[in-house]
C-alpha cells in the first residue's frame, strides 16, 4: 500500500472512470462523468449540479470526494450541504457540517435556515448556541431565522429576548429583516406595545414592512390592531397589494365585521386586484368566519376559477355553521368535478360529521384516508383529534379512548384535549382525569385544560379537588383566560366582560337585560345554574349567570343595531348552556336573528331555535 499522502496525490491524477464501477447514475450523468478525464473541482461541481435532486447519488458523490481527497475543499462540501438541506435531509447535512474545518458564518446560517424551514426549531436554536460558544460572529442573515425559531416554540420564547439583546450587541437592530422578525416575535408574545415601538423606529417603512406587521397581527389574534395599521398605511400614502388585502380581510373575519371587510374589498376593486383568486378566497373565508353562509355560497358560485382552497373554505364554512349536509354534498360535487381534496378538505368533512354526530360517515371518510386511496393523503394529527371529537361528542368515550391507544402516531394535546372536552360534556370523571393527567404533562401552561377539569369536579360537587387544582394553577402561574364577547357597531368594537359596567351605555344595557329576563321567565325560562362552577348559593349563581359577557353584548346590540341587521356576537370561549338558552329566547322575543361565534363553531339563533340543534 502507498503511504496515505502519496496515495492521495495519485488519486488526484488517476482517470475519473476508474472510481465509478459501482455508482449508479442516470444516463445523462454518466455521459457527463465520462466527458471528464480527471478528478477536479470543476468536474465535481458539474456532477453536483446534475444530481442535485437525488439524495442517493449525492451520497455517492460524497464518498467519491472523500476517496479523492477533495473533501478538504469546503466549497464542494458547501455545495453538497446546501443540496441535502434543500432535499430536507437535515441529518446527513448535519453530519457533513460537523466534519467541516472551521465553517464560515454563511454555512452556520445555511444550517440554521434549513432547520427552521423544516420546523426543527429546537435544533436551530441549539446550533446557534453552539455557534455562539465557539465565538463565530453572527451576521444579518443569522438572526432572522434564529428569532423565527424562538418565536415558533413556546419553550424557546424566553431565548428570543436573549437573541434580541445580541442583535443590539452586534449593531444589527436596524437591519430591516431582523427588525421584522423581532416585531413578529413580540406580536406572538402578546407584547404589541414593544412590537409597535420597533415598527415606529424603522427608518423606512416600505410596503414589505407594513405587510409584515399587519400579517403578524392578523395571524396572531390581534385583528383590531391589524385593521388600525391597515388604515394608517392608507393614510401614509402607501398603496396596498394583494398580500395587504388578504391580511386585512383575515382580520375582518377574525373580528366578525363583514361590513368593514367589504370596504376592504372595495379597495381591491379600486386597485384592480379584485379578480385575484387569493383575494377572492380571502373574501370568501371572511364571510364564512362572519357567519354569512348565504353570502359565502353566492360568492363561491361566482368565483370563475375556483381552486382547492375555494372548495375547502366552503366545505369548512358549511361545517362550522351547522350545515353538515351541505358540506358533505359539496365534497361529493367537488370530487365529481375531478378535484383532489387536500388535508384541509378532509378536516372540513370530518368536522361536518363531528358537528352533526354522523359517526358512521366520519369513519368512512377517515378510513378512506387511512387506506390507500386515489387522493394519496394520510391522516395527520388534527384528523385523529377530529375523530376523537366525533366519537366523544356522540357519547362513545371508550371507543374514543381505544382509538387514541391504537394511533400509529403519538397523540398530542389536541387529541387528549378533544377527549377531555367530551368527558366534560358527559361528566365522565375517571376518563377525564386520565386525559387531564396527559395534558398536564404535554401542555402544563394551557389554562383551558385545568379549567375544564376543575369544572368537572365542581359539577360533581368535589370542591376539595377544585380547590387543589386552583392552588396548583396559582403555584405554576397558570392564569385562566378571561371570557369576553365583542360586537362591531359603526366601525368600532365594543368588548364586554362578565359583570362589566365600564361601557358608557351600561345603565341602559342592564335595564334592557332586566326587561328581557322578565319576558323570558313569563315564557318558562329557568337559569341553568349548573353552568356556574363556584361553591356559592343558588341566588348568587343566578346573578353571576345574568351578567355573562354574551348577554351584555346581545343587550347592547338590541339597543344599537337596527332591526334590518342581524345581531353578531363573537365570543372568545365556548358559549355556556345558560347563554345558549338565553339567546334562543331572545331571538324569539325580539324577532331578531342572532349569530354567535364561539371558540368551537357558529350558532345561528332564529325564532327560538339554534342551528346546532343543541348538539355542540
Amino acid at each position: 500500500m502507498f503511504p496515505r499522502l502519496i496515495r492521495t496525490k495519485l488519486l488526484f491524477i488517476l482517470p475519473l472512470p476508474l472510481f465509478l464501477p459501482t455508482l449508479k447514475f442516470s444516463s445523462h450523468t454518466q455521459r457527463l462523468i465520462h466527458q471528464e478525464k480527471f478528478l477536479t473541482k470543476e468536474a465535481f461541481t458539474k456532477l453536483l449540479k446534475s444530481c442535485a435532486s437525488n439524495s442517493f447519488q449525492l451520497k455517492q458523490i460524497h464518498g467519491l470526494l472523500v476517496t479523492s481527497g477533495l473533501s478538504i475543499k469546503n466549497g464542494l462540501i458547501t455545495h453538497l450541504l446546501t443540496n441535502f438541506i434543500a432535499l430536507g435531509d437535515l441529518s446527513y447535512a448535519r453530519q457533513l457540517f460537523d466534519e467541516m474545518h472551521k465553517p464560515r458564518t454563511f454555512l452556520w446560517n445555511t444550517l440554521i435556515r434549513g432547520y427552521v424551514r423544516n420546523d426543527l426549531h429546537n435544533e436551530a436554536a441549539s446550533i446557534y448556541k453552539q455557534m455562539h460558544l465557539l465565538g463565530v460572529r453572527p451576521d444579518a442573515f443569522t438572526f432572522p431565522f434564529v428569532i423565527k425559531a424562538c418565536t415558533e416554540l413556546i419553550e424557546l420564547r424566553a431565548a428570543g429576548s436573549t437573541a434580541h439583546a445580541q442583535v443590539v450587541k452586534y449593531g444589527l437592530d436596524f437591519v430591516a429583516e431582523v427588525r421584522t422578525e423581532l416585531m413578529i416575535m413580540y406580536v406572538k408574545l402578546g407584547e404589541l406595545g414593544f412590537a409597535d415601538f420597533l415598527f415606529r423606529t424603522m427608518v423606512e417603512k416600505d410596503l414589505v414592512a407594513w405587510n409584515a406587521f399587519i400579517a403578524a397581527c392578523a395571524q396572531n389574534g390581534c385583528g383590531i390592531k391589524a385593521l388600525s395599521l391597515f388604515r394608517e398605511m392608507g393614510s401614509s400614502g402607501i398603496q396596498p397589494d394583494a398580500v395587504t388585502l388578504v391580511s386585512a380581510l383575515s382580520a375582518c373575519g377574525q373580528l366578525g365585521c363583514s361590513d368593514i371587510g367589504e370596504e376592504v374589498y372595495d379597495i381591491a376593486r379600486e386597485e384592480g386586484i379584485d379578480c385575484n383568486i387569493i383575494v377572492d378566497n380571502a373574501r370568501l373565508d371572511m364571510h364564512v368566519k362572519c357567519g354569512n353562509i348565504e353570502v359565502a355560497t353566492k360568492l363561491f358560485d361566482e368565483i370563475r376559477h375556483r381552486n382547492i382552497i375555494s372548495w375547502s373554505t366552503m366545505i369548512v364554512g358549511y361545517a362550522i355553521n351547522g350545515e353538515s349536509g351541505k358540506a358533505l354534498s359539496l365534497f361529493s360535487r367537488m370530487q365529481r368535478d375531478g378535484l383532489r381534496p387536500n388535508h384541509v378538505t378532509y378536516l372540513g368533512v370530518l368536522s361536518a360529521c363531528s358537528h352533526a354526530g354522523l359517526v358512521s360517515q366520519g369513519w368512512r371518510y377517515f378510513n378512506r384516508m387511512s387506506q390507500s386511496n386515489d387522493d394519496n393523503i394520510k391522516p395527520r394529527i388534527e384528523h385523529y383529534a377530529c375523530m376523537v371529537d366525533l366519537l366523544g361528542r356522540s357519547g362513545r368515550l371508550e371507543e374514543a379512548y381505544n382509538f387514541i391507544r391504537a394511533m400509529p402516531i403519538e397523540p398530542d394535546s389536541g387529541v387528549w384535549g378533544a377527549l377531555l372536552g367530551a368527558c366534560a360534556k358527559i361528566q365522565n370523571l375517571e376518563l377525564g382525569q386520565l386525559a387531564a393527567d396527559r395534558l398536564f404533562e404535554l401542555a402544563p401552561d394551557v389554562a383551558s385544560y385545568h379549567v375544564l377539569m376543575s369544572n368537572m369536579y365542581a359539577s360533581a360537587g368535589r370542591w376539595d379537588f377544585v380547590n387543589k387544582l386552583r392552588q396548583r394553577m396559582r403555584k405554576k402561574g397558570v392564569r385562566k383566560i378571561a371570557a369576553y364577547s365583542s360586537v362591531e357597531f359603526n366601525g368600532d368594537f365594543h368588548v364586554f366582560y362578565g359583570g362589566d359596567r365600564s361601557h358608557p351605555q351600561s345603565e341602559i344595557i342592564y335595564e334592557k337585560l332586566d326587561s328581557l329576563f322578565k319576558q323570558m321567565k313569563s315564557m318558562g325560562y329557568n337559569s341553568k345554574t349548573n353552568s356556574v362552577y363556584h361553591d356559592v348559593e343558588l341566588e348568587e349563581k343566578e346573578v353571576m349567570l345574568s351578567t355573562h359577557s354574551e348577554k351584555l353584548a346581545i343587550a347592547f346590540a338590541l339597543i344599537n343595531v337596527g332591526p334590518e341587521h342581524p345581531i353578531r356576537v363573537v365570543k372568545n370561549l365556548r358559549i355556556c348552556d345558560d347563554c345558549h338558552t338565553f339567546s334562543k329566547f331572545v331571538s324569539k322575543i325580539s324577532l331578531r336573528d342572532i349569530i354567535m361565534r364561539d371558540k368551537i363553531r357558529f350558532h345561528h339563533f332564529r325564532n327560538g331555535v339554534c342551528s346546532c340543534k343543541d348538539f355542540w
